[in-house]
């Protein structure tokens, strides 16, 4: 993680926000900033005598400073949305209405880049609120999925 996140790190632009779903960022020298929950609702499978893995965190940041005045809107430091089977199509899917929500961290206007793109779902939310994508992904089988996706919109 730390030689993508670096590259990752290289050739974004200054007040860049960077979101993951680990909590490798600051290894790659991406200043920490918050987590944002994602509420998986209570759809998720429980466990007895275990609290229910409803949560994920999502540890974001930026390359340095970010301006105050960034073109992007105020986002919710928790944001509730279902896993839904039929909007899984990758082992580590996200639901495209989260993707939705999360793009929004990049200004207006700006590119989303997807290191892992996997079933294309961040470069479908991308596409669909208005932002330029790149998708990088090693599986042909994903690739062919997300080429797919992307070109039914």
């Amino acid at each position: 993680m730390h030689l993508w996140l670096s590259e990752c790190a290289r050739v974004l632009k200054e007040g860049a926000p960077v979101l993951l779903f680990t909590d490798a960022l600051q290894i790659a020298g991406v200043a920490w900033r918050d987590i944002t929950v994602w509420d998986k609702t209570e759809g998720v499978r429980p466990q007895l005598g275990r609290c229910r893995n409803q949560a994920e965190h999502i540890v974001w940041g930026s390359k340095g400073n970010m301006p105050l005045d960034r073109r992007a809107p105020v986002l919710p430091g928790v944001i509730r949305e279902s896993v839904r089977k039929a909007d899984k199509h990758h082992l580590t899917g996200k639901p495209t209405d989260l993707m939705r929500q999360l793009v929004k961290f990049c200004e207006t206007g700006g590119r989303i880049l997807d290191s892992f793109a996997g079933s294309g779902t961040t470069l479908v939310a991308a596409e669909l609120e208005g932002y330029g994508w790149t998708g990088v992904e090693m599986t042909s089988h994903y690739v062919g999925y997300a080429s797919e996706r992307l070109g039914s919109l």
